[in-house]
């Protein structure tokens, strides 16, 4: 699943300029961030070989009545390629993959991203990371300091209600700026734009792998 190329160059544009729009209105810092997957889960295609080559053995026995030759040595190789192949393909991956890893790799992939750009350096603690991982299906929105202390528990559900439910109809593009414009309408009530204000962060979305 390529985020690099989930987006056209318009609605990538679409994208900023409605990042753009809602740091018009507050002192906060939005970055919208788009992934392929928030991690490999190489244990999901480890288990698929592993089932693939049992079942491979058990029907090189079962068709030979016991006795293997070299030809049926093949079934369980056969087999564990196909688990493998099958636990790769994402709309099976990702029905093989627990709940409590998923929201786990999710959550460690946000929080590396809000340091590897820069959230955490805005001046007033004000930049709010809005991650869509693609594999997964999931959407998690983190603030900095200076944002949690000033709003309620459960603050960023509607923004993360509109993102999820935007990707799993195929509008994407419509839904971030959707989220992105929610999140602007939050900021500004706590974080009205000042006359100093600076753009800190690139309003740009981020893609990765």
């Amino acid at each position: 699943m390529n985020a690099e190329t989930y987006f056209s160059a318009e609605e990538k544009e679409r994208i900023r300029q409605a990042v753009d729009g809602a740091e018009q209105r507050t002192a906060g810092e939005i970055v919208p961030m788009i992934v392929g997957a928030s991690g490999r889960y190489a244990e999901v295609e480890l288990s698929g070989a592993m089932v693939g080559l049992l079942i491979g053995t058990a029907a090189a026995f079962f068709w030979s009545e016991w006795t293997i030759t070299h030809a049926q040595l093949a079934w369980p190789i056969v087999g564990a390629g196909l688990g493998f192949i099958l636990c790769y393909i994402p709309a099976i991956k990702r029905r093989l993959i627990p709940e409590y890893r998923i929201a786990e790799a999710v959550h460690i992939r946000g929080l590396a991203a809000f340091t590897a750009h820069g959230l955490h350096y805005t001046r007033a603690h004000t930049g709010i990371l809005i991650l869509a991982s693609l594999l997964e299906h999931k959407v998690v929105v983190l603030a900095d300091r200076g944002i949690n202390d000033k709003v309620q528990p459960g603050t960023w559900d509607d923004v993360v209600q509109i993102l999820t439910s935007g990707l799993k109809s195929k509008n994407g593009c419509v839904a971030f700026c959707a989220a992105i414009e929610c999140c602007g309408d939050i900021l500004a009530k706590h974080f009205p734009r000042q006359a100093d204000d600076r753009d800190e962060l690139a309003d740009k979305l981020v893609t990765e792998k």
